[in-house]
């Protein structure tokens, strides 16, 4: 898949990328999205060892690197969030740049 070359790709901080490297890694995170007691409790981040904020998600969804999933369990709605292709070529990248 081809990007558009008039829609630059960000520069996320050293947190944010290392948060992303994560998702890269095929991880995934669950946001809840019900009216419920677990409203905006984030779940799946125990295996992150990094420093996790949630202004974090709100920077990668901002910048178009995330994508969004709703999923039902036990009738509750979360919205399962993953890296989409844009996020996984800038990661991709960030990745060799950060060993070269």
């Amino acid at each position: 898949m081809m990007f558009s070359p008039t829609l630059p790709m960000p520069k996320l901080t050293d947190e944010q990328q290392e948060f992303g490297q994560w998702l890269l890694q095929g991880n995934s995170l669950f946001l809840c999205s019900e009216i419920c007691s677990d409203f905006g409790k984030v779940d799946g981040i125990e295996t992150f060892n990094g420093h996790f904020q949630k202004r974090t998600l709100f920077r990668l969804k901002r910048e178009g690197l995330l994508t969004e999933t709703t999923v039902f369990e036990m009738g509750i709605r979360w919205q399962q969030l993953t890296l989409n292709e844009r996020g996984k070529q800038l990661l991709t990248n960030s990745e060799v740049k950060a060993h070269a």
